[in-house]
């Protein structure tokens, strides 16, 4: 996931064509870590306090590990950066933590759980970057935080497909709501939209055209190729690539028409 995270980084710095941006790339890596690790394993950390299991004892000092790089690599930023971060930061938190009325958090709230990570991951990999290398958003990279946030919905999509048997039904995820069939048809939906804003855009070259058909095809054969019995790495290892085989396109691009 945090690999997923700094190749949808680079993409960004790529496209438009942003120079030393590696010291957020970096950030942004093992913040994506320390986050995600916050999310998935707080509560159970918490349950096991006394005695951890040796894979819980390993992920705990991953995590202490890529806190201290991510709090270095983050004095290495701008204050600003960090500023532009910080609602991004809250909204993992809310996601996590139970702040809310009966001891609910973002991710229990009915309908929007997929929406929380799309709009964060897009701040992270858009929108932070581009104000972090240019101080303000264009047109077209408003077009690119756009995209960006529908290809994320739609890879989020088969994750949904999966957990299906097991999310409680006041989720309300979207396969719960449509069902498989109707969520992948939505999901075609969002990537053609997905697509068709590349014409919008004022810079608008060969390259750009090529990798996002490309990435729009690719990603549409994993949505449709995905069941609720599917195998253990179908979600978590190729679905989770999707955003690295986006760089490789982009940069095979890149090296074959300039």
């Amino acid at each position: 996931m945090a690999l997923a995270v700094a190749a949808l980084v680079k993409i960004t710095f790529l496209k438009f064509e942003i120079l030393g941006g590696d010291t957020y790339v970096y950030f942004a890596f093992f913040g994506s870590i320390v986050a995600y690790n916050f999310v998935k394993y707080a509560s159970i950390s918490r349950l096991y306090h006394r005695r951890l299991t040796k894979s819980m004892t390993k992920i705990r000092a991953l995590t202490v590990i890529s806190s201290i790089v991510f709090v270095y690599f983050g004095f290495q930023l701008s204050i600003d950066t960090i500023v532009f971060m910080l609602p991004f930061i809250l909204l993992t938190i809310l996601y996590t933590v139970p702040v809310f009325p009966n001891k609910k958090n973002l991710r229990s709230v009915a309908g929007i759980k997929i929406f929380i990570i799309a709009v964060t991951w897009t701040g992270i990999t858009v929108i932070v970057p581009v104000l972090y290398a240019e101080g303000n958003l264009g047109f077209d990279m408003t077009i690119e935080a756009i995209q960006r946030f529908l290809f994320i919905v739609v890879i989020m999509l088969p994750f949904e497909i999966r957990d299906l048997q097991y999310d409680a039904k006041e989720l309300e995820t979207i396969p719960q709501k449509m069902g498989i069939t109707r969520t992948k048809v939505f999901g075609s939906i969002v990537l053609v939209t997905f697509l068709l804003l590349t014409a919008f855009r004022d810079e608008l070259t060969s390259t750009e055209i090529l990798s996002t058909v490309f990435i729009t095809i690719i990603s549409l054969l994993f949505l449709w190729g995905t069941d609720k019995k599917q195998s253990e790495y179908f979600c978590s290892f190729w679905v989770e690539s999707i955003p690295m085989i986006w760089l490789f396109i982009l940069v095979l691009m890149q090296s074959l028409f300039g």
